[in-house]
Parts: C-alpha cells; sequence; structure tokens
C-alpha cells in the first residue's frame, strides 16, 4: 500500500470457495462474527453456523445452500476486520467473483446484508434447480478456446486471467473441447464441482425467473465503486441499471481479469480479500485464499504495484488488520539524531533510554511484501507507540543493509533499528528472525514493567 495514501480494494471469492468448518474459527473468537451468522440463520430459517461448520458436504455443495453460506462467512470476516481496525479503514472500490459480487455490493452499502441474503438464496435456489451441463477451466486465452467451445455447442464462463478460461456445457461436449485442446496445445483443462454450466446460455432460464425478484429488491446507490462482472467496469450507481447487470451476470462470462486491469490502471496499491478458503485441509487456519493466485499472476505481468492481503480466517484477518494499524504509524522519514524522550516511547519517555525504529523498505511508494509480517507484529504486540516504523526507498534500504551485513544481501527487508542512549550512543540493527526476536523480547520487558499498549 502507499505511504501516503490508502487506496485500498476490497475483493470476495464465489462459489468453490466453500468448506466445511467455515468461519467455525472467527464465530468462536468474535462476537461480531456470531452476530453475522446469527442474523443469516434468522433470515433463512436454518442453522446457518450448524451447515458451515460441520457440513456434510453434500449439503454444502449444493448451489441453493452453498451461496447465502459463503456470503455469511465473507461478511462475517469483513465485519471482523472492521471490528478490529474500529471501522477505520474504507475502500475506494469493492468487486466478487459471480457470487462475491453481492458480498461487494453489502461492502459498498448497496445491498443491505438481510437483503442480499434473500437474494442470493433465490438466485443458488433458482440456478441449482434450472442448472444444466458442466464447466471446465482451460489455461489457454479466450481467442484460442473460443472456436473450439463455439464448435461444441458450449458458451464462456469466465475470463479470470489472460491465458485462463472457463467454459461452459454439456459433458459429452467439454470432453471433445478437452480432446482437441490436448491435442492441438498439449493443456489440460480442469473440472469445475459446479451444478451446471454457470454464467453461460444454459442459465437462461435461471435468469428469467430471477429478474422478478430481483427487480423488487431493495437497493441503494453504492457509497464507493462496485465491479461489474458483467461489463468487466464499475458499475453505474443507479440501482436499477446495477440489477440489470446483476441480471445478465447469469449467463454471460464474468470478466474478472478486465475489472481487475481497470483498478490497477486506476492506482489502486492494495487488495484485501475476505471468506471462503480453498485446500485439502478442513482447518480454516490451513486454508488458502481463493483468488490469491490470480491476483499475484495479474500483478506479475502488469506494470503495476499492488500488495495483496488476506481475511479468510481468524489467523489472516488478525495479521491484515494489525498490518493495516500498524501502517497508520508508518513516518516518511526519521531525523538522524536521537529522538527527543518526548518524540515517542512509554508515556512519553523512551523504554530505558532505547528507542527503535521499524525501517520498511518500499518501490514505487508501495511498502515490499516482506514488510507485512513485521509491521503487523508490531501492532500486534502493541509496541506501535513505543517502534517507529519508517519507510525506506528500497535502493537506500540495499545500501543500508550491505553496509550492515557480513552477508550479500540482494533483497531489500526490513529491519529494526535500536537506539542505545548513553554517554556514546550505540546503534544495533537486527533483521529477519533476529528483528521478531527482539521485537518478542521487547514486548516482555514491558509486561514485566506493567505497560500497557496505547495506540
Amino acid at each position: 500500500m502507499s505511504t501516503n495514501e490508502e487506496q485500498i480494494m476490497y475483493i470476495f471469492p464465489g462459489q468453490g470457495s466453500q468448506y466445511r468448518g467455515m468461519g467455525s474459527d472467527v464465530y468462536r473468537e468474535y462476537a461480531a462474527a456470531k452476530r453475522v451468522y446469527d442474523k443469516a440463520s434468522e433470515v433463512l430459517g436454518y442453522d446457518v453456523a450448524e451447515l458451515s461448520f460441520k457440513g456434510p458436504d453434500e449439503k454444502l455443495t449444493q448451489t441453493r445452500l452453498t451461496q447465502p453460506v459463503l456470503l455469511t462467512h465473507c461478511i462475517a470476516c469483513l465485519e471482523v476486520f472492521n471490528d478490529i481496525t474500529n471501522g477505520r479503514l474504507s475502500p475506494i472500490v469493492t468487486a466478487g467473483h459471480s457470487l462475491g459480487e453481492y458480498a461487494a455490493l453489502i461492502a459498498a452499502g448497496s445491498l443491505t446484508f438481510e437483503n442480499a441474503l434473500k437474494l442470493v438464496q433465490e438466485r443458488g435456489r433458482l440456478m441449482g434447480t434450472h442448472g444444466k451441463g458442466e464447466m471446465y477451466a482451460f489455461p489457454l486465452d479466450l481467442d484460442t478456446v473460443r472456436p473450439h467451445a463455439e464448435k461444441h455447442y458450449c458458451g464462456i464462463g469466465g475470463c479470470n486471467l489472460p491465458d485462463q478460461t472457463v467454459v461452459g456445457g454439456q459433458k459429452e461436449d467439454l470432453d471433445l473441447i478437452a480432446q482437441e485442446v490436448s491435442e492441438h496445445y498439449g493443456k489440460t483443462g480442469v473440472h469445475l464441482k459446479t451444478e451446471g454450466a454457470f454464467h453461460t446460455y444454459l442459465m437462461i432460464k435461471a435468469a428469467e425467473e430471477y429478474r422478478s425478484f430481483l427487480s423488487s429488491a431493495d437497493m441503494a446507490r453504492p457509497r464507493v465503486r462496485v465491479l461489474s462482472n458483467y461489463t468487466g467496469t464499475y458499475h453505474e450507481p443507479d440501482p436499477a441499471t446495477i440489477k440489470s447487470r446483476l441480471f445478465f451476470q447469469l449467463f454471460n462470462p464474468v470478466k474478472w481479469i478486465w475489472g481487475l486491469q481497470r483498478v490497477l490502471n486506476d492506482g489502486i496499491t492494495s487488495l484485501v480479500e475476505f471468506g471462503g478458503g480453498i485446500g485439502r485441509s478442513e482447518q480454516p487456519d490451513s486454508k488458502r485464499p481463493n483468488l490469491e493466485s490470480i491476483v499475484r499472476k495479474t500483478l506479475r505481468a502488469s506494470d503495476h504495484s499492488a500488495l495483496y492481503l488476506p481475511a479468510i480466517n481468524s489467523k489472516t484477518i488478525k495479521k491484515t488488520a494489525h498490518f493495516f494499524r500498524g501502517m497508520w504509524k508508518l513516518s516518511e522519514r526519521r531525523s538522524d539524531d536521537i529522538p527527543s524522550s518526548s518524540s515517542f516511547g512509554v508515556n512519553g519517555n523512551a523504554v530505558d533510554e532505547n528507542w527503535f525504529h521499524l525501517l520498511v523498505p518500499t518501490q514505487g511508494g508501495i511498502v515490499t511484501k516482506n514488510s507485512i509480517a513485521p509491521i503487523s507484529l508490531v501492532s500486534e504486540l502493541g509496541l506501535s507507540s513505543v517502534v517507529q516504523i519508517v519507510s525506506e526507498k528500497a535502493e537506500e534500504n540495499l545500501e543500508n543493509l550491505r553496509r550492515l551485513s557480513e552477508e550479500p544481501v540482494t533483497v531489500p527487508q526490513p529491519y529494526l533499528e535500536k537506539i542505545v542512549g548513553c554517554e556514546m550512543a550505540s546503534v544495533h540493527e537486527y533483521y529477519g528472525e533476529e528483528m521478531e526476536n527482539e521485537l518478542i523480547a521487547l514486548k516482555r520487558r514491558l509486561d514485566m514493567q506493567g505497560y500497557t499498549p496505547s495506540e
């Protein structure tokens, strides 16, 4: 994220990122999450927490249940994040992949959680009822895949990356496409677990029945910009137009890559993903974010720099929330002189006549990925009023580290500077594991002195 201005985007995953056990950690640890699950159960008429935490898998994969359950998890993660950050952080853009677009509209203030739940419950029911066919993701660009898809009466269901295209259709037709793709390009498609060929013409019947329900829903103008899956750019603020885009989204491809490229061109500096998770483990803290790979690949292929941060379980929500809390304490520069005793420290004083700077490298005005963990740690340990976080350009950072280190340093990295006050002041630097150990040791010293953290 920028050290000068927060340009944050909130993103939400779609169907396929649900799992048994989803949300059990945040529900157990945070009242804010429990309130979300209790409200969802009240609106939907069944125990959403029980279904989310215990399954069975056969029910969790039914579209009519998957969609409201996943939406609930996304909003629970968002509410816990808002609670930890005291509601101080606001995105300038929100977006969601397919179903996630409804969570994005909630985050933007366009839909209430209750109204969104009713919409996705009906949406999921209709998609499951009228769902036909299957879906495959092919590691090829749209122009390459489209002729094969159309030849075999299949539709494009999504464009997630320049070299990843999702195709939907009847099983026998998809098998023919998969065979041709393998023969012509040596590529293998991945079968997606859905109850139909979503976002293709095979969803038109579901969309027709959904239209009247969608049209009657209460919806407000969003407070911030929201990306449309259907257009691949920002929604117009008019609620009637937003509804029409959600209608067309059901049977048209998700243009995720176009939307992502648009926000990067517009200067987004950090993206936070809320909810869901993928991976074999059923434990929430072992899950990987659904959209992370797509975001990182897009960033690597672009000329833009931005940070990706997950908030999909208790562990990552806390880490990301504390990262932003730490960033609020970031200073653009430091004095070369020893700071005065009133500049920072415990109750306006240094800690045992020691002063601490956490130097974090920046590239293009954005802190580097390896700075996220130490910035989060400073905040989580309650050291923000003791450790001054200072930005340092990557070139200057490398020069300083090469001077300090006995081993070759090729990558900018954060380091802790401790100024020891005495007749002749001395300076100590720590990075890597030593930096983390020094911060934890500082926390222990403060605890022994009865220090109460202040933010």
